[in-house]
């Protein structure tokens, strides 16, 4: 089931603590930054993380997890003097250089317990992101966009229902059921979007992947959480809310970094010149 929805303020409890996924090698990264983590790499003067962070305060986050691994100390010492942001807890996943993005959360769990969102350290995004996915009406969503030809696309599928595919960049916000995330396409299903890396996430949801991963858990591990919500999607519900004409970007390599520049960054302060 896809709907186009009316955003309204949430009727449950208030979200305060966000995750940031930051334990990457960003070794695709190394011509432009070096051997530094992803996050810190600087647009405009100013680094990622710091962007995100700023933002998550603007949007009421007191309380940031960030799950470090490589070059964890450089964190450390670019946010130690930064008193304006989040509170931030650092939690360290040591297996960081044979693990995924899931086994991060999962080092987190024992830290979280309350809903939550989940964020990515490599992501360079608009205004509307946040509280797109925050007062979304229900536990769980995952959130997409419009088609944005940046070539390395996760798609988020849906189940096809036999209607045209939505699927472009309009001004249109949609909302439905995952039934699948990848890179690759899905047979008989259909593509409603390209994740994000913005994500609210609930309790269950939380345990649910833990689980799953710990089931699975062998050395080394690759698994993104992603990946696991799409695989235990068919056992519950998560939703996608795509608003199609978001302006963002995952930085994993000199193209994205490039674009970013060129395209996306000029883009974001069009767009909130304009709200």
């Amino acid at each position: 089931l896809v709907s186009k929805i009316t955003m309204k303020k949430p009727s449950f409890s208030k979200i305060s603590t966000a995750v940031i996924l930051a334990a990457g090698m960003g070794i695709r990264l190394r011509n432009v930054i070096g051997v530094c983590p992803k996050g810190l790499l600087e647009i405009d003067g100013k680094s990622l993380i710091i962007r995100s962070l700023e933002r998550l305060k603007k949007e009421g986050i007191d309380r940031v997890v960030m799950v470090t691994g490589f070059q964890k100390t450089m964190y450390h010492k670019h946010l130690r003097h930064e008193a304006s942001l989040p509170d931030i807890e650092f939690i360290h996943s040591s297996r960081f250089a044979e693990t995924g993005s899931m086994h991060s959360l999962f080092v987190a769990q024992d830290v979280l317990l309350d809903d939550f969102l989940l964020l990515e350290s490599d992501l360079l995004y608009e205004s509307r992101a946040l509280p797109s996915v925050l007062n979304y009406e229900g536990p769980d969503v995952v959130l997409a966009s419009g088609k944005t030809g940046s070539n390395d696309e996760v798609y988020i599928y849906g189940e096809n229902h036999g209607e045209r595919s939505e699927y472009e960049t309009s001004s249109s916000t949609v909302s439905g059921d995952i039934a699948a995330i990848s890179k690759q396409p899905r047979q008989h299903l259909q593509v409603q979007g390209e994740l994000v890396g913005i994500s609210k996430i609930s309790q269950n949801l939380l345990r649910t992947m833990c689980a799953h991963h710990e089931e699975n858990l062998t050395f080394p591990c690759s698994n993104h959480y992603e990946e696991c919500i799409s695989e235990v999607s068919s056992e519950q519900v998560v939703h996608f809310l795509r608003v199609d004409d978001l302006v963002w970007t995952e930085i994993d390599d000199q193209s994205h970094y490039d674009r970013a520049v060129k395209k996306i960054y000029p883009g974001i302060i069009r767009q909130e010149t304009l709200s």
